[in-house]
């Protein structure tokens, strides 16, 4: 029996690990069991950890590269032990610059041919900078091409933060989705809010699976032949033909640890860290981790995302520490500014 598998795509802080809490607790609702797969471009697993502490499940992690290429030979053993927990459904959660075109084809290889299928794709979109991007990394073409990619290979489109957007900014929006995508659904929200049955629908309870098909619900439908098309039931022949090229290329992530507290006499403070952010520019692109502000305060989930950085409590218990992801970062350069932070 085929589990069906849903993709979560988007550019880096678009919301995608925020909706992918929101599937599990519907999931949870529905008396679905999820295997999760999560892929981050750093070494140190962030998005996993909220995960499993906020959602209380077991993460299936790839970390240092992207599963649509680097990572790409990974892929298929990450499913297999999934499938080994008989899940009811598989959600993978790709990394900011991955094409989620590429996972959908690994879906189909012979190996996996019968243990998995494509059920939907959705692609986080930020509303308060997508537009920018074109112009921002016209220097690298392929990853202006993956961006284009996950819109255009998007059953629904959800344009997340349209209340950070600048007015006037929506309907622009919605031009250059549907010049990529004329068929995509497409939904505006804030905090990754979507309504998720359209993701959901034809999932069932693996015990159920029999029964759902005799009533007209199953794998043999033509709803459910629809999502092994992927794309909601059109096709992607105005699509381009597929080439063997990487995800990004200039994209980088540099690793930064915290000095023991004997060995730092200053204390790093919120309005440090966030201009340190800013400070990278353009260059910088995400920051997340998990950082101790001083010794006398408990451990803070960072993110920082298109100018703007978000604060959270955390339970995390090991090191602190933070994961740069940006263009052409100088990791010698990075670590150099970072180690001033405490002097």
């Amino acid at each position: 029996m085929e589990t069906p598998v849903i993709i979560l795509s988007g550019f880096l802080g678009s919301g995608k690990t925020t909706l992918l809490l929101s599937v599990l607790k519907e999931c949870s609702a529905r008396g679905l069991t999820p295997g999760i797969l999560m892929n981050e471009l750093g070494k140190r697993d962030v998005d996993g950890t909220i995960l499993e502490e906020q959602a209380g499940v077991q993460v299936q992690k790839l970390l240092d590269g992207c599963v649509c290429c680097s990572r790409k030979s990974e892929l298929p053993q990450g499913l297999f032990t999934l499938l080994e927990r008989s899940p009811d459904v598989i959600v993978i959660e790709l990394t900011g610059v991955a094409d989620p075109d590429e996972i959908r084809r690994t879906l189909q290889e012979p190996e996996l041919a019968g243990r998995v299928r494509h059920h939907y794709t959705v692609t986080m979109l930020d509303a308060e900078n997508v537009l920018e991007f074109n112009s921002r990394f016209s220097a690298d073409k392929e990853l202006v091409r993956t961006l284009r990619k996950q819109i255009e290979s998007a059953d629904l489109v959800a344009v997340n933060k349209q209340d950070l957007a600048a007015p006037g900014t929506i309907g622009k929006i919605e031009n250059m989705i549907r010049k990529h995508n004329p068929e995509a659904a497409i939904v505006y929200t804030e905090y990754s809010r979507i309504d998720l049955s359209s993701l959901l629908d034809g999932v069932h309870r693996r015990r159920e699976s029999k029964a759902a098909a005799h009533d007209g619900h199953g794998a043999g439908t033509p709803a459910a032949a629809h999502a092994h098309d992927g794309h909601g039931g059109h096709s992607h022949s105005g699509h381009e033909p597929h080439e063997e090229t990487a995800s990004f290329s200039k994209v980088s992530t540099v690793t930064l640890t915290f000095p023991p507290a004997e060995q730092s006499p200053a204390s790093l403070s919120r309005e440090r860290l966030e201009a340190f952010f800013l400070d990278c520019g353009d260059a910088l692109l995400r920051a997340k981790g998990h950082v101790a502000l001083s010794r006398h305060e408990t451990v803070q989930l960072v993110q920082y995302a298109g100018t703007r950085t978000y604060w959270e409590a955390s339970r995390y218990p090991g090191a602190p520490y933070l994961v740069m992801i940006g263009l052409n970062l100088s990791e010698a350069r990075l670590k150099e500014r970072w180690s001033e932070l405490f002097h």
